[in-house]
């Protein structure tokens, strides 16, 4: 069954698949609000939760105030791609549902949500090709795009242009500049570069440029690889942000604490306590580079084949200070500004991180950040004088 776009709002019913499993449906219910229940078949197969904050039980799962459960919503695209999917699928920003089921058959992770009785079908990537520089960025980034490519929009990384494309024979993103955010490309480039001084993972990434000369970072997906199977088959793999464990809204990004972050995620893993100290140093080198973006959407846990839970690579490092965001987008102790070594180890104590393991942890953060070189950066005048001061300050209180 093919479902046209303006007529999925027409839809009361979407399927919803984990992998190639038909996990459950999402159903509008009669007083417009969206429930999701697993179905009988799955659950008597054993099959496993689709979802951290959705056990595998029969019970129905009812998202707040007509939207989707809040693992759902945080499947959807966000700001300017969100705004663009509305208007294709003619309905409102409130119609969750339908907003999903546009993109549903490509989202993070290894869950897709289509019309109830469609099949399955991969969703066409908006540029195939084996040299950037046979493409034209522009052109990709006014296309459709339906693909649930998470990505925030009032901060910096969300305004960052994410489209997704192919390339050697395996998933990337590719990332562009936004028109008021000059050199974002360079700079996420620079400091994905310098995290992986952190001996952490982080997303493998690559600068590219088109036929004109515009940069692009090509971004490797890490939540899939190439499968044995037909041609395009991928193996995904479970994926989660921090609001989505926390069971809250996308919109809460930035209304919870450092603390409930790491706290629930580090729940989530194979290794808890490892985990925390890893969160930490990801937290640590933010503020030490200047990144006021690392909010609960800008952080996730992935798993293996296996299913067990680790912290997925780091992702969405700009130095946003260089825009006049000098603040973290998640409190520290209680404070998203005028941190202090004091508020940092207060962290380390609420996560129980033995003293020792804390000092290594900001030694390796502190080395990471030193390595950056933001003279590198096609930046100059008081916007790169003032970041230089100012992370100068921040690297003194740990050093």
């Amino acid at each position: 069954m093919t479902v046209s776009l303006q007529e999925l709002k027409l839809v009361t019913q979407a399927d919803v698949y984990c992998n190639e499993n038909l996990a459950g449906h999402l159903t509008r219910q009669p007083d417009g609000s969206v429930a999701f229940k697993y179905d009988e078949n799955y659950r008597a197969d054993g099959g496993s939760a689709i979802a951290t904050s959705l056990p595998a039980i029969d019970e129905l799962y009812v998202g707040p105030g007509g939207a989707l459960p809040s693992f759902f919503s945080g499947l959807l695209p966000e700001g300017h791609r969100l705004t663009v999917l509305k208007d294709a699928t003619k309905t409102s920003l409130s119609d969750e549902l339908t907003l999903l089921m546009a993109v549903g058959s490509d989202t993070p992770g290894n869950v897709r949500v289509v019309p109830a009785g469609s099949k399955l079908e991969a969703t066409p990537v908006v540029a195939e090709f084996s040299r950037t520089s046979e493409l034209d960025f522009s052109v990709l980034s006014r296309t459709l795009d339906r693909h649930a490519i998470p990505g925030v929009q009032d901060k910096i990384s969300a305004t960052m242009l994410t489209t997704p494309v192919e390339f050697k024979n395996n998933a990337y993103l590719l990332k562009l500049d936004p028109r008021d955010h000059p050199h974002l490309v360079v700079n996420e480039a620079l400091h994905l570069r310098a995290a992986t001084a952190l001996k952490l993972p982080v997303a493998n990434s690559k600068l590219v440029t088109d036929s004109k000369g515009i940069p692009g970072l090509l971004v490797e997906r890490f939540d899939r690889i190439p499968g044995a199977g037909p041609e395009n088959s991928m193996i995904r793999f479970p994926l989660e942000d921090a609001m989505q464990v926390l069971n809250l809204p996308p919109a809460s990004k930035y209304a919870v604490t450092t603390e409930q972050v790491i706290q629930a995620l580090a729940a989530q893993c194979q290794a808890p306590v490892l985990a925390k100290r890893n969160l930490y140093i990801q937290f640590v080198f933010a503020w030490l580079t200047g990144n006021g973006d690392l909010h609960g959407k800008n952080i996730s846990i992935l798993a293996n084949g296996q299913g067990r839970f680790s912290i997925a690579p780091m992702y969405d490092i700009p130095c946003t200070l260089l825009y006049g965001d000098d603040t973290m987008a998640l409190t520290v102790a209680g404070k998203a500004k005028n941190l202090k070594a004091k508020h940092w180890a207060e962290l380390a104590g609420e996560l129980g991180l033995a003293k020792r393991a804390t000092q290594s942890a900001n030694q390796l953060a502190l080395k990471a950040a030193l390595s950056v070189k933001l003279e590198e950066l096609p930046f100059e005048g008081s916007p790169l004088r003032g970041t230089e001061r100012e992370l100068r300050f921040r690297r003194m209180e740990l050093e």
